[in-house]
């Protein structure tokens, strides 16, 4: 997944411009939607394949390209999982609207577009894991501990904070007894997603 963020940031870093009309047509295409939010995956794949036709020698376009089909073909129907991949995208399109855009090649994004995307990326960097009491002594003990290293990571201002938090999560974290109850390994990977969340906004930035 990791790859696929790179390949594609690394493609857009310089700007592009969103395909407003068909090439020889004036005939608009339709602006992809997020009604399901893998539509910000579609709005990547416009904006690279505007790029694409300002700067066509540009071999990362196509890396960006295939990148984002493997995202997408990968991509789960099960709402929470899927809503990760569109995440992953909404960080994409964020940081191409963040780069410095050559001139002969303006990002086509409109304000609701912009507004939508922050809404949709400050839902998301806010997600967090609710405490879970499962009844488990042992299990609740290690929820608790990694929820308050979640939120030491999550309290971060600098990737050199959140990254010692990390460390401190590997080190420190109790691992959960072997007859901890599915809702326990369940809420302890939510948690880890956090903290995964939480280095996203301080990687790609906030929207």
């Amino acid at each position: 997944m990791k790859v696929c963020v790179i390949a594609l940031v690394l493609a857009v870093g310089c700007g592009s411009k969103d395909v407003a009309t068909s090439a020889g047509s004036a005939a608009p295409v339709a602006r992809p939607s997020v009604t399901d939010p893998l539509g910000f995956c579609e709005r990547v794949r416009a904006v690279l394949l505007g790029r694409r036709k300002c700067f066509p020698e540009d071999t990362s376009i196509k890396m960006g390209l295939e990148s984002l089909d493997t995202l997408e073909e990968g991509a789960p129907k099960e709402p929470p999982f899927r809503r990760k991949i569109g995440a992953d995208c909404a960080v994409m399109l964020n940081g191409m609207m963040r780069a410095e855009q050559p001139k002969n090649c303006p990002l086509d994004v409109t304000d609701a577009e912009r507004k939508e995307l922050a809404d949709f990326l400050t839902s998301w960097y806010a997600q967090r894991t609710d405490a879970l009491v499962t009844g488990n002594v042992a299990a609740d003990a290690a929820l608790a501990k990694l929820a308050a290293l979640r939120d030491a990571a999550c309290a971060c201002k600098d990737l050199a904070c959140a990254h010692k938090a990390g460390d401190d999560l590997q080190k420190t974290a109790v691992p959960l007894p072997a007859d901890a109850p599915t809702l326990a390994r369940d809420a302890a990977s939510n948690l880890l997603d956090d903290v995964s969340r939480c280095k996203q906004k301080l990687t790609y930035g906030a929207p």
